[in-house]
Protein backbone atom coordinates (compact mmCIF):
# COMPACT_ATOMS: atom_id res chain seq x y z
CA UNK A 1 0.00 0.00 0.00
CA UNK A 2 1.00 3.47 -0.77
CA UNK A 3 1.18 5.98 1.81
CA UNK A 4 1.30 10.15 0.86
CA UNK A 5 2.62 12.13 3.09
CA UNK A 6 4.19 15.15 3.31
CA UNK A 7 8.36 15.74 3.14
CA UNK A 8 7.95 17.98 6.46
CA UNK A 9 6.27 14.41 8.02
CA UNK A 10 9.59 12.71 7.35
CA UNK A 11 12.98 12.36 8.45
CA UNK A 12 15.60 14.43 6.59
CA UNK A 13 17.69 11.60 6.01
CA UNK A 14 14.79 9.68 4.07
CA UNK A 15 13.23 12.75 2.07
CA UNK A 16 17.58 12.76 1.08
CA UNK A 17 17.82 9.24 0.61
CA UNK A 18 14.91 9.81 -1.96
CA UNK A 19 16.41 12.29 -3.75
CA UNK A 20 19.45 11.01 -4.48
CA UNK A 21 18.16 7.41 -5.65
CA UNK A 22 15.35 8.89 -7.44
CA UNK A 23 17.91 10.92 -9.39
CA UNK A 24 20.63 7.93 -9.66
CA UNK A 25 21.71 7.81 -13.55
CA UNK A 26 20.06 10.85 -14.44
CA UNK A 27 20.75 13.65 -17.31
CA UNK A 28 22.69 15.67 -15.20
CA UNK A 29 24.60 14.85 -11.65
CA UNK A 30 21.90 15.75 -9.08
CA UNK A 31 23.25 13.82 -5.91
CA UNK A 32 23.34 16.16 -2.82
CA UNK A 33 24.50 16.14 0.67
CA UNK A 34 22.73 17.21 3.48
CA UNK A 35 24.60 20.90 3.23
CA UNK A 36 23.96 21.54 -0.38
CA UNK A 37 20.02 19.67 -0.01
CA UNK A 38 19.46 22.21 2.51
CA UNK A 39 20.71 25.20 1.55
CA UNK A 40 18.57 24.59 -2.27
CA UNK A 41 15.74 24.24 -0.30
CA UNK A 42 16.37 28.09 1.40
CA UNK A 43 17.29 29.44 -1.21
CA UNK A 44 15.04 28.46 -3.55
CA UNK A 45 11.83 28.33 -1.08
CA UNK A 46 11.20 24.78 -1.17
CA UNK A 47 8.60 24.34 1.42
CA UNK A 48 8.58 20.60 3.03
CA UNK A 49 4.88 21.60 4.03
CA UNK A 50 3.85 21.97 0.12
CA UNK A 51 6.04 18.47 -1.26
CA UNK A 52 5.43 15.07 -1.28
CA UNK A 53 6.72 11.89 -0.69
CA UNK A 54 4.85 8.49 -1.30
CA UNK A 55 6.23 5.53 0.95
CA UNK A 56 5.64 1.83 1.15
CA UNK A 57 6.45 0.60 4.32
CA UNK A 58 7.78 3.28 5.47
CA UNK A 59 10.57 3.74 2.74
CA UNK A 60 10.29 6.39 -0.19
CA UNK A 61 9.16 5.33 -3.63
CA UNK A 62 8.70 8.52 -5.44
CA UNK A 63 7.95 12.45 -4.36
CA UNK A 64 8.01 16.29 -5.85
CA UNK A 65 9.68 19.38 -3.59
CA UNK A 66 7.23 22.37 -4.05
CA UNK A 67 7.96 25.89 -3.53
CA UNK A 68 4.75 28.55 -3.23
CA UNK A 69 5.90 32.08 -3.30
CA UNK A 70 4.05 35.74 -4.60
CA UNK A 71 5.87 36.66 -7.63
CA UNK A 72 4.95 39.91 -9.61
CA UNK A 73 1.39 40.22 -8.11
CA UNK A 74 0.31 36.64 -8.44
CA UNK A 75 1.26 33.63 -6.42
CA UNK A 76 3.06 30.89 -7.92
CA UNK A 77 4.12 27.17 -7.76
CA UNK A 78 7.62 25.46 -8.35
CA UNK A 79 7.96 21.58 -8.61
CA UNK A 80 11.87 22.00 -7.95
CA UNK A 81 12.34 18.05 -8.66
CA UNK A 82 10.03 14.94 -9.18
CA UNK A 83 11.01 11.42 -9.32
CA UNK A 84 9.94 7.86 -8.98
CA UNK A 85 12.68 5.61 -7.27
CA UNK A 86 14.07 2.76 -10.16
CA UNK A 87 12.29 -0.12 -8.85
CA UNK A 88 8.83 1.62 -8.29
CA UNK A 89 8.60 2.87 -11.88
CA UNK A 90 5.83 1.93 -14.08
CA UNK A 91 3.29 1.90 -11.44
CA UNK A 92 1.47 5.16 -12.08
CA UNK A 93 3.27 7.07 -9.25
CA UNK A 94 4.28 10.18 -11.32
CA UNK A 95 0.59 10.52 -11.70
CA UNK A 96 -0.50 10.45 -8.33
CA UNK A 97 2.12 12.52 -7.43
CA UNK A 98 1.13 15.17 -10.25
CA UNK A 99 -2.30 14.80 -8.54
CA UNK A 100 -1.64 15.48 -5.42
CA UNK A 101 0.42 18.52 -5.94
CA UNK A 102 -2.52 20.37 -8.11
CA UNK A 103 -4.75 19.70 -5.31
CA UNK A 104 -1.94 21.49 -2.83
CA UNK A 105 -1.06 24.04 -5.03
CA UNK A 106 -5.27 24.62 -5.51
CA UNK A 107 -5.59 24.43 -1.89
CA UNK A 108 -2.87 27.30 -1.84
CA UNK A 109 -4.61 29.72 -3.86
CA UNK A 110 -1.66 29.49 -6.80
CA UNK A 111 -2.47 30.69 -9.87
CA UNK A 112 0.75 29.63 -12.45
CA UNK A 113 2.39 26.33 -11.56
CA UNK A 114 5.84 26.19 -13.36
CA UNK A 115 8.63 23.79 -13.88
CA UNK A 116 11.54 22.69 -16.34
CA UNK A 117 12.51 19.33 -17.59
CA UNK A 118 15.40 18.10 -19.86
CA UNK A 119 14.06 18.13 -23.26
CA UNK A 120 14.98 14.56 -23.84
CA UNK A 121 13.13 13.65 -20.72
CA UNK A 122 9.84 12.56 -22.80
CA UNK A 123 8.43 10.44 -20.68
CA UNK A 124 8.20 13.28 -18.48
CA UNK A 125 6.95 15.96 -20.78
CA UNK A 126 4.04 13.54 -21.72
CA UNK A 127 3.49 13.33 -18.12
CA UNK A 128 3.49 16.78 -17.14
CA UNK A 129 1.55 17.70 -20.70
CA UNK A 130 -1.47 15.21 -19.31
CA UNK A 131 -2.15 17.69 -16.34
CA UNK A 132 -2.44 20.55 -17.96
CA UNK A 133 0.97 22.05 -18.69
CA UNK A 134 2.46 23.67 -21.95
CA UNK A 135 5.85 24.46 -22.90
CA UNK A 136 7.14 27.85 -22.40
CA UNK A 137 10.37 27.99 -24.12
CA UNK A 138 13.67 26.18 -23.56
CA UNK A 139 16.37 27.18 -21.78
CA UNK A 140 20.39 26.39 -21.76
CA UNK A 141 22.74 25.43 -19.05
CA UNK A 142 26.74 26.91 -20.42
CA UNK A 143 29.55 25.83 -18.63
CA UNK A 144 33.33 26.58 -18.88
CA UNK A 145 36.16 25.12 -16.79
CA UNK A 146 39.78 24.97 -16.18
CA UNK A 147 42.56 26.82 -17.55
CA UNK A 148 41.04 27.78 -20.41
CA UNK A 149 38.10 29.92 -18.15
CA UNK A 150 40.10 32.98 -18.66
CA UNK A 151 37.44 35.28 -20.17
CA UNK A 152 39.43 38.78 -21.43
CA UNK A 153 39.25 41.49 -19.84
CA UNK A 154 35.42 43.58 -21.47
CA UNK A 155 36.26 46.31 -23.68
CA UNK A 156 34.77 49.33 -22.73
CA UNK A 157 31.95 51.08 -24.57
CA UNK A 158 31.88 54.70 -24.68
CA UNK A 159 29.05 56.32 -22.30
CA UNK A 160 28.44 52.89 -20.88
CA UNK A 161 28.23 52.95 -17.07
CA UNK A 162 28.24 49.59 -14.43
CA UNK A 163 27.28 49.97 -11.31
CA UNK A 164 27.19 46.41 -8.74
CA UNK A 165 24.47 45.90 -6.59
CA UNK A 166 22.80 43.20 -4.53
CA UNK A 167 20.50 41.17 -7.20
CA UNK A 168 17.14 42.34 -5.52
CA UNK A 169 17.65 45.80 -7.15
CA UNK A 170 16.83 44.70 -10.56
CA UNK A 171 13.87 43.68 -9.52
CA UNK A 172 12.93 47.29 -9.05
CA UNK A 173 13.47 48.03 -12.66
CA UNK A 174 10.26 48.58 -14.74
CA UNK A 175 11.85 46.17 -17.28
CA UNK A 176 12.78 43.44 -14.86
CA UNK A 177 11.82 40.21 -16.87
CA UNK A 178 9.30 37.63 -14.16
CA UNK A 179 8.99 35.00 -16.76
CA UNK A 180 12.08 33.41 -16.55
CA UNK A 181 12.30 30.35 -15.07
CA UNK A 182 11.85 29.68 -10.83
CA UNK A 183 15.88 29.51 -9.97
CA UNK A 184 16.83 32.50 -11.81
CA UNK A 185 14.74 34.65 -10.34
CA UNK A 186 16.18 37.18 -7.91
CA UNK A 187 13.83 35.58 -5.21
CA UNK A 188 15.85 32.60 -5.63
CA UNK A 189 19.33 34.37 -5.66
CA UNK A 190 19.65 35.59 -1.59
CA UNK A 191 23.65 36.11 -1.96
CA UNK A 192 22.76 37.23 -6.03
CA UNK A 193 24.28 40.23 -7.30
CA UNK A 194 23.80 42.14 -10.29
CA UNK A 195 25.43 44.52 -12.87
CA UNK A 196 22.99 47.74 -13.63
CA UNK A 197 23.81 49.45 -17.19
CA UNK A 198 23.73 53.29 -17.25
CA UNK A 199 24.15 55.64 -20.15
CA UNK A 200 22.96 59.22 -19.76
CA UNK A 201 21.48 59.07 -16.75
CA UNK A 202 19.12 56.45 -17.64
CA UNK A 203 19.42 52.67 -16.73
CA UNK A 204 19.29 50.37 -20.03
CA UNK A 205 19.76 46.75 -18.73
CA UNK A 206 21.09 44.72 -15.84
CA UNK A 207 22.08 41.00 -15.76
CA UNK A 208 22.09 38.10 -12.34
CA UNK A 209 25.09 36.26 -11.40
CA UNK A 210 26.03 34.94 -8.25
CA UNK A 211 30.20 34.24 -6.87
CA UNK A 212 30.99 31.02 -4.77
CA UNK A 213 33.64 31.24 -2.35
CA UNK A 214 35.40 28.33 -0.63
CA UNK A 215 35.62 27.89 3.21
CA UNK A 216 39.14 29.57 3.00
CA UNK A 217 37.28 32.26 0.97
CA UNK A 218 38.59 31.71 -2.34
CA UNK A 219 36.67 32.30 -4.97
CA UNK A 220 35.84 28.51 -7.00
CA UNK A 221 32.58 29.93 -9.43
CA UNK A 222 30.90 32.03 -10.96
CA UNK A 223 27.51 32.10 -12.32
CA UNK A 224 25.70 34.12 -14.93
CA UNK A 225 21.54 34.04 -14.70
CA UNK A 226 19.25 35.69 -17.34
CA UNK A 227 19.19 39.61 -17.70
CA UNK A 228 17.39 42.02 -19.77
CA UNK A 229 18.45 44.90 -21.61
CA UNK A 230 15.59 47.95 -22.19
CA UNK A 231 13.73 47.62 -25.37
CA UNK A 232 15.64 49.82 -28.56
CA UNK A 233 18.86 49.96 -26.72
CA UNK A 234 20.98 51.19 -28.98
CA UNK A 235 24.59 48.86 -29.96
CA UNK A 236 23.18 46.43 -27.65
CA UNK A 237 25.40 43.50 -28.78
CA UNK A 238 28.27 45.77 -27.19
CA UNK A 239 26.48 46.70 -24.14
CA UNK A 240 25.84 42.66 -23.90
CA UNK A 241 29.38 41.97 -24.33
CA UNK A 242 30.74 44.34 -21.84
CA UNK A 243 28.33 43.31 -19.26
CA UNK A 244 28.75 39.75 -19.36
CA UNK A 245 32.63 40.14 -19.85
CA UNK A 246 32.86 42.26 -16.49
CA UNK A 247 30.59 39.08 -14.95
CA UNK A 248 33.09 36.64 -15.84
CA UNK A 249 36.36 39.22 -14.91
CA UNK A 250 36.49 37.80 -11.42
CA UNK A 251 38.54 40.86 -10.09
CA UNK A 252 39.22 38.99 -6.81
CA UNK A 253 40.84 36.14 -8.69
CA UNK A 254 44.49 36.05 -6.97
CA UNK A 255 45.86 32.74 -8.61
CA UNK A 256 45.79 29.13 -8.25
CA UNK A 257 42.76 27.01 -9.96
CA UNK A 258 40.64 29.22 -12.01
CA UNK A 259 37.23 29.47 -11.19
CA UNK A 260 34.32 27.21 -13.03
CA UNK A 261 31.94 29.47 -14.65
CA UNK A 262 29.02 28.49 -15.48
CA UNK A 263 25.63 30.45 -17.29
CA UNK A 264 22.37 28.93 -16.03
CA UNK A 265 18.93 28.87 -17.60
CA UNK A 266 19.76 30.70 -20.72
CA UNK A 267 16.88 31.61 -23.04
CA UNK A 268 17.66 29.73 -26.39
CA UNK A 269 16.05 32.30 -28.15
CA UNK A 270 18.95 35.40 -26.30
CA UNK A 271 21.05 35.23 -29.62
CA UNK A 272 22.87 38.03 -28.33
CA UNK A 273 24.19 36.21 -25.22
CA UNK A 274 24.44 33.35 -26.61
CA UNK A 275 26.59 34.26 -29.29
CA UNK A 276 28.97 36.08 -26.42
CA UNK A 277 29.22 32.58 -24.32
CA UNK A 278 30.15 30.14 -27.75
CA UNK A 279 32.28 32.98 -28.87
CA UNK A 280 34.32 32.87 -25.16
CA UNK A 281 34.47 29.18 -25.41
CA UNK A 282 31.45 27.80 -23.22
CA UNK A 283 30.13 25.00 -24.12
CA UNK A 284 26.41 23.98 -23.90
CA UNK A 285 25.78 21.18 -21.46
CA UNK A 286 21.92 20.91 -21.17
CA UNK A 287 19.09 22.32 -22.46
CA UNK A 288 15.48 22.85 -20.35
CA UNK A 289 12.04 22.99 -21.20
CA UNK A 290 10.07 25.47 -18.93
CA UNK A 291 6.43 24.48 -18.53
CA UNK A 292 4.06 26.55 -17.28
CA UNK A 293 0.15 25.90 -15.79
CA UNK A 294 -2.55 28.07 -14.94
CA UNK A 295 -4.60 26.99 -12.39
CA UNK A 296 -8.09 27.38 -12.56
CA UNK A 297 -9.73 30.67 -11.14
Amino acid sequence: MIECKSVSEVALATALEAWNRGFQGYYADMRMDYQVYMGRMAREGIEPEHSVILLRGGEPAAFTLNAIRDIAGEKRAWNGGTAVLPEYRGQGLGSRLMEENLERYARAGVRTACLEAFVQNEKAITLYEKYGYRGAGSTLIYSLDGEAARVGKPVDVPGLRLREEAAAVAAALPFYDYTTPWQALWTSLPDGRCLIAEREGSVIGYVLFRRQYSAAGELTGIQLYPGRLREGTAAAGEVTAHMLGTVFAYRDYAGGKPPGLRAVHISSADRLVREWLEAAGFRQNSELLHMLRKMAE
